[in-house]
């Protein structure tokens, strides 16, 4: 068996898609669907092509899934939301992204998160203007609206005691935070990495980090209900390659950014950056991340993100991963 990879030189420097934006997401069924396959067919897993997904990077280039009887391709998107979308579209077996991510897409597909294959306290950080010591200094919040970037501010003001109506919400896209903030546009922001780093190097410091409001960033990899149950085999083997390869990662980060360089042509001294603050690993769902998720879903109903409560306790597949 052989590991495909799909390369794509451009998709990592496109900016991420919010969450809340519905004019991107596939319609189901509106590009012929994949069958349900039999053991050891092809499997298709879309990721985003930054190093948060470096354990699949590392599978893929180091034959990892055909070590462990998967015939896997990992093809990179722009990001998790559009990797997702290919899954709600039938485009592919499998798909990797964050908590939001997933529960926006709930009420368009039957998804299935199997377990977690990245985590970190840190890589979401609070990046403040020259002259701005303290959060409660803070006036003017940069926000990716429906993101966990907004979550997290919502998370930080309510830590600190600090009224929500006296902070005033600017909406960006990340790569706009940074110029803002060195324009004085807005006085910090909360966003994930790269562009807290950008910030920094345009004159801003950090404040804290979202471990330091109590959120642990975490990635799920989902695949739809009617495929996994013509696959868990194969489910099974694929995430014991990823528990191999995040193994790897956290052992070994350059050989683990050469896999990232070889499938995304993201350069090695960026991947090493990134993944100082992040920790692959693969493991079941806790009643903490259970915790997480109900509470991303009040938040999405509350900004009108999704139109009914989620009961993430029956999506969530608690036990799958044995690992």
């Amino acid at each position: 068996m052989r590991t495909k990879l799909v390369t794509n030189s451009t998709v990592f420097r496109r900016r991420r898609t919010l969450l809340l934006s519905g004019a991107s997401m596939l319609a189901a069924g509106a590009l012929p669907s994949l069958p349900a396959l039999a053991q050891n067919a092809p499997v298709t897993i879309g990721v985003g092509a930054d190093p948060v997904f470096t354990a699949f990077f590392v599978a893929a280039n180091e034959k990892l899934f055909a070590k462990h009887g998967a015939n896997v391709t990992v093809q990179p998107y722009t990001d998790g939301g559009e990797a997702l979308n290919a899954l709600v579209a039938n485009q592919v077996n499998m798909a990797c992204a964050g908590e939001p991510t997933h529960i926006v897409r709930l009420s368009r597909a039957e998804l299935r998160p199997l377990a977690v294959t990245y985590q970190s306290k840190t890589y979401l950080k609070l990046v403040a203007r020259k002259g701005i010591p303290t959060v409660d200094k803070i006036k003017k919040f940069g926000i990716v609206a429906g993101s966990v970037s907004e979550y997290v501010t919502g998370l930080t003001l309510s830590k600190m005691g600090i009224d929500a109506s006296k902070v005033e919400m600017v909406r960006s896209g990340p790569p706009e935070l940074p110029a803002l903030l060195a324009r004085g546009d807005i006085d910090g922001y909360f966003v994930w990495e790269p562009w807290p780093t950008l910030g920094v190097q345009q004159g801003g410091h950090i404040l804290m980090t979202c471990g330091d409001v109590g959120y642990t960033s975490t990635l799920w990899l989902s695949a739809t209900a009617g495929w996994l149950a013509s696959n868990k085999e194969v489910a099974g083997n694929i995430l014991k390659a990823l528990a191999e390869a995040a193994e790897i990662t956290r052992k070994d980060p350059p050989r683990a950014a050469q896999s990232v360089q070889a499938v995304t042509r993201i350069p090695v001294p960026q991947t090493l950056n990134s993944l100082k603050d992040m920790e692959p690993v693969v493991r079941d769902f806790t009643d903490a991340d259970l915790n997480t998720a109900n509470a991303i879903g009040q938040f999405l109903l509350s900004k009108q993100a999704i139109k009914a409560p989620v009961d993430m306790s029956k999506v969530l597949q608690r036990g799958f991963y044995k690992g």
